[in-house]
């Protein structure tokens, strides 16, 4: 009832964890039951040591969570030599995520998850900002292309294109990251938010801004899910605010044949096993499947066109 594909990966469950919200190396895959969770996405990983932002790195907003993590990680000889040998253990599809500040250190990093065989899929963290002009790859087609590209030149395994949100429209980098070779895309990253202490005038975050999770961003996410499939023929997993089992649902119909489960972890590590008997409820009682309802949304008439100037209110 739960099975799906997501391009030539098959998955028991439409259920993924959301990278950064359920650790490195599978430890707390112990809160969830068998047959729940499709696939652990891993926290980025980097080609070097990152220390991360200054603290705090966290602050609760209403119905969501801002971060200023910075990509903190031990960098990839580390992670390769300490935590690849608990992942092949697993009983269950890895993906992994690879960061970098350069098209070189992406490079680097597909080429060595290519040689880690339990890793069924790579996914590409293109939010991370470009040491060349400070702007994430993420913010213009051409250097998603670059960076996919690149990364398709380095490995077989499939690759997963994870796009920002913080964009005018998402459509061109999908059609950017299918062009250059990407097997799904992941939407979408988080959104950039501010914090601010009103007393001392200063931000929250000791990095200042952060990406907002969580169920205040889901419908922007649902959103954008729903525009990209409309742009590409690769498919989508959705990532954003998925809460409950009638979130999830709501990604598959947009589009999305998985749906990765983020925030909620750090309340509930068990909130994965919870979603996937409710879906499977929900599913039971209304006689469809996950395959059914991806991409199932019917619309009188599509969203209108951004407008390419201002105009007066």
């Amino acid at each position: 009832m739960l099975h799906t594909r997501v391009g030539t990966l098959e998955l028991l469950s439409p259920l993924l964890t959301g990278s950064g919200t359920f650790g490195h190396d599978g430890a707390a895959t112990r809160f969830v039951a068998a047959g729940d969770l499709g696939a652990l996405v891993l926290k980025t990983v980097t080609p070097r040591p990152r220390p991360g932002n200054p603290p705090p790195r966290l602050v609760e907003t209403p119905s969501g969570l801002l971060n200023s993590i910075g990509l903190e990680n031990r960098g990839l000889a580390a992670f390769l030599r300490d935590t690849v040998p608990k992942l092949e253990t697993l009983a269950l599809p890895v993906i992994a995520n690879a960061g970098g500040e350069s098209v070189a250190d992406f490079e680097r990093m597909a080429e060595a998850f290519d040689a880690v065989a339990c890793f069924a899929a790579i996914e590409l963290n293109l939010s991370c900002p470009n040491v060349k002009g400070g702007l994430s790859f993420s913010a213009s087609a051409a250097a998603v292309e670059e960076v996919v590209g690149a990364c398709r030149r380095r490995t077989r395994k499939p690759l997963w294109a994870k796009l920002s949100p913080n964009v005018t429209r998402i459509q061109p980098l999908a059609q950017a990251a299918e062009a250059a070779g990407a097997d799904a895309l992941t939407v979408c990253n988080t959104l950039l938010g501010l914090v601010i202490d009103w007393r001392s005038r200063k931000p929250v975050l000791g990095a200042g801004f952060g990406g907002l999770s969580g169920p205040a961003v889901r419908p922007v996410a649902v959103r954008l899910v729903a525009e990209a499939q409309q742009a590409v023929k690769i498919p989508i997993v959705g990532s954003g605010g998925a809460q409950c089992a009638d979130d999830v649902l709501q990604f598959l119909v947009a589009g999305a044949s998985a749906v990765q489960v983020g925030t909620v972890n750090f309340r509930r590590p068990d909130a994965v096993s919870r979603i996937a008997g409710d879906m499977r409820a929900l599913l039971a009682a209304e006689q469809t499947t996950v395959a059914a309802l991806v991409g199932s949304l019917q619309m009188s008439r599509k969203p209108p066109p951004l407008p390419t100037t201002a105009t007066a209110g």
